[in-house]
């Protein structure tokens, strides 16, 4: 029997002795998180929500199967945020980061179906080839998420509603108790709210997408913050095994849903502690460009020195080979470039030979 089989459908409950601690936890790990950014001067808060929505666009669509060109997704969201100029765009990154800047905007509004089909036909601004996907509405049909070739198939999950007057009925008792029902906390409504919503899967793409959407909605909300400050899909992506199974056992479950809802607000603790670290790192990078204002780097050893700074990508350090691959360019050139920035005492050296790390000198 799926859960939304069960007489109680869609009453959850949880047990508060288990919850609570964890919610707790969590609070501790977002509310200096929330502070800080406070403190930040507008433009490195948008710094920093840029370094976040980069990873959430990419985390949650990496999530669906899809691969992002992250340079085109950086872009549009530098272009958006208006902190830099754009050097590479396409529509479909300029989509989703609109998306995502729109509705994490608009948080303290409720959420309704016009938002909803808008952003879906902006997630899917061309149709697919394959199949005849319905875009910017309800499905029109029954919904299975199945595995496995043809003949040995797995149905992991269905979805209730085999119309799309079914799927109107069942969002409008949703998007109801979004708007109007209050939680002991908006860290337990976003993890409920994301169940609630991928369980009723009401598009015929995109509904993973929009569930955590709708999530970081919540988080913001509660929040009482219009940008977002840590990237929930990235913890998620990072745990994509256990998220699914974590799902398909609930989806076939009670409505006791003490299990996801820790599990979740674990996600969002993970992903707070994850951006503090950022933060430190933004500050760090400030100090860093004051110290070096007039040492001259050229445009690749800048593109090294930002990520360096701004991600955790080399947090194991970054050889040459690596080095040549991310600024495009020659052995020779590269060896150059690294020699250059040892000998100014931007990067110090770890190793020898082949496994030779470039760091970065935070004390230069």
């Amino acid at each position: 029997m799926w859960i939304w089989q069960d007489k109680n459908w869609p009453n959850f409950y949880y047990d508060s002795n288990k919850v609570i601690p964890v919610l707790e936890e969590t609070i501790r790990a977002v509310s200096p998180l929330a502070l800080l950014s406070k403190e930040l001067e507008p433009t490195k808060q948008l710094e920093l929500e840029a370094q976040v929505l980069l990873d959430e666009a990419l985390a949650t669509a990496k999530i669906e199967g899809e691969i992002l060109d992250r340079e085109s997704v950086r872009s549009s969201i530098v272009n958006r945020l208006g902190i830099s100029k754009p050097t590479r765009l396409s529509k479909s990154s300029q989509s989703f980061v609109d998306v995502l800047l729109e509705s994490i905007r608009q948080a303290s509004s409720p959420l309704n179906e016009k938002d909803l089909f808008k952003w879906h036909h902006m997630l899917f601004i061309e149709k697919p080839l394959l199949y005849d996907m319905v875009i910017g509405d309800y499905r029109h049909e029954s919904m299975q998420i199945i595995s496995g070739r043809f003949g040995k198939q797995t149905i992991h999950f269905e979805a209730p509603c085999i119309n799309k007057s079914c799927v109107s009925l069942e969002m409008t008792r949703f998007l109801d108790w979004l708007a109007n029902t209050d939680c002991p906390s908006g860290y337990i409504k976003a993890a409920i709210a994301k169940l609630w919503f991928v369980t009723i899967h009401p598009f015929d793409d995109g509904n993973g997408r929009f569930s955590r959407i709708i999530a970081e909605r919540c988080l913001a909300e509660t929040e009482q913050t219009n940008i977002r400050l840590y990237s929930l899909s990235t913890e998620i992506e990072k745990n994509k095994v256990e998220y699914y199974d974590l799902l398909e056992q609930c989806q076939k479950g009670t409505m006791d849903i003490t299990e996801w809802i820790v599990w979740f607000l674990c996600q969002v603790k993970s992903a707070a502690t994850v951006s503090t670290k950022r933060l430190d790192k933004i500050r760090l990078s400030t100090l860093f460009w004051d110290k070096n204002r007039t040492t001259t780097f050229n445009d690749r050893q800048k593109k090294l020195i930002i990520r360096l700074l701004e991600t955790t990508d080399f947090e194991q350090g970054i050889s040459r080979s690596k080095y040549k691959n991310l600024v495009k360019t020659s052995a020779p050139t590269a060896a150059r470039d690294l020699r250059d920035l040892l000998d100014k005492g931007i990067l110090y050296v770890s190793g020898s030979a082949r496994s030779t790390k470039y760091f970065l000198n935070l004390s230069a």
